[in-house]
């Protein structure tokens, strides 16, 4: 994902897709240990979605901390 597509997500859906990707991950270690992952470079690519999003919900937990003060 690109910053700007997670740039229009709000709370809710930044929420959702922080879950799926985490599941996705876990998903994709158990298999890595298990049987050996066809693209283990794509977990990689996950872990900074991880980031992306996180950042993004902080951006908009502090945007509305602000309102409401």
């Amino acid at each position: 994902m690109k910053m700007k597509d997670i740039a229009t997500l709000n709370l809710a859906d930044v929420n959702l897709k922080l879950e799926e990707i985490r599941a996705e991950i876990f998903d994709a270690r158990i298999q890595k240990t298990t049987s050996g992952i066809e693209k283990p470079h794509l977990m990689k690519g996950m872990k900074k979605d991880v980031a992306r999003l996180l950042t993004q919900r902080t951006s908009l937990l502090k945007s509305t901390n602000n309102k409401a003060n």
